[in-house]
């Protein structure tokens, strides 16, 4: 049986509706969804990696912010209510996707609604989350409908903010507050200043008239 906390993302999905007193949680759980989904695309050494049974030997997506990062981005891409077939959802931005993703992973894998973490998705071994993508990627699944659209933005919007330096970007003063885990998974050497590799015009010719 699905504790409170597990159900309440099924009730809001569904059109259902909540007592007053559960108004206050946060539902459905976000950051744990977003971990999950960036330790799927990037794997690290990180809970939610390990617990996917899909590790590496470096930090990967959850280091590098990337769940946060998604969280704002979706928030600020779909600030309105998903509604489209197949999930007619009264659920904005990063909610949305984090209940989808649940949503999925429990007809997936029922024992994922129990586990460490809040969100059914961020339970799944690594081999559930591809059977997720599956059956969200299936032809005629919200085809021509908004949804699909953000449905494919997933995977790909994942690993690139996972790899960005979004997570250690400081939007108030637009500088960066550490090194992007992205750049040290990379190996990118970071911001070039340009080089002292000039050794003149080419026979001379430093400009050309009509």
């Amino acid at each position: 049986m699905l504790g409170g906390a597990a159900a309440i993302p099924f009730l809001l999905a569904f059109g259902g509706t909540l007592p007053a007193e559960a108004a206050v949680l946060p539902l459905p759980p976000v950051d744990d969804a977003m971990a999950g989904l960036a330790a799927f695309l990037v794997p690290g050494r990180d809970p939610f990696s390990v617990r996917q049974g899909r590790t590496s030997g470096s930090d990967g997506g959850v280091a590098a912010g990337a769940g946060p990062a998604l969280r704002y981005v979706y928030d600020q891409a779909i600030p309105y209510p998903i509604v489209g077939r197949p999930f007619d959802l009264n659920l904005p931005g990063a909610a949305a996707v984090a209940a989808i993703l649940n949503l999925v992973a429990v007809e997936v894998d029922p024992g994922s609604a129990l586990g460490p973490f809040a969100a059914s998705f961020a339970n799944l071994a690594f081999t559930g989350k591809v059977e997720v993508f599956r059956r969200l990627e299936e032809p005629g699944l919200a085809d021509g409908t908004p949804v699909r659209f953000f449905l494919d933005t997933m995977p790909t919007l994942a690993a690139f903010v996972s790899y960005s330096d979004a997570g250690v970007f400081d939007r108030a003063t637009n500088r960066l507050t550490a090194i992007p885990v992205g750049w040290e998974i990379s190996a990118y050497q970071g911001i070039g200043e340009g080089w002292n590799e000039f050794r003149g015009y080419y026979r001379g010719i430093d400009r050309v008239t009509d």
